[in-house]
C-alpha cells in the first residue's frame, strides 16, 4: 500500500469519524463525559497520520514528476543532437 491509499484512508476514517462523533454529540446530553480524552487522542492520531501520509505522498509525487522531467528533458537533448 503506498502513501496515497493510507492518506486516503486516514482521510475518510476521520470524515466519517466527524459525522458520527457529531451525531452521538447532537443526541447525547451527556456526550463526551468520560470519553472525552479518548475521543481526543482519536482525532489527533487521525489528523497526525492523515498529514503525514499526506506530506509524504506529495513528496512521492514530487519524486516522481522530477523523474519524468528529467527523462523528457535527456530526450528532447538526444533529439537535437540528431
Amino acid at each position: 500500500m503506498n502513501n496515497g491509499d493510507l492518506f486516503y484512508i486516514c482521510g475518510i476514517a476521520l470524515a466519517l469519524s466527524a459525522v458520527a462523533i457529531s451525531f452521538i454529540g447532537l443526541r447525547s446530553k451527556k456526550f463526551p463525559g468520560r470519553a472525552a480524552p479518548i475521543v481526543a487522542i482519536w482525532f489527533v492520531a487521525l489528523v497526525g497520520a492523515s498529514t503525514t501520509f499526506a506530506v509524504l505522498h506529495a513528496k512521492d509525487e514530487q519524486s516522481e514528476k522530477r523523474a519524468e522531467d528529467t527523462e523528457a528533458s535527456e530526450e528532447d537533448e538526444a533529439a537535437e543532437a540528431q
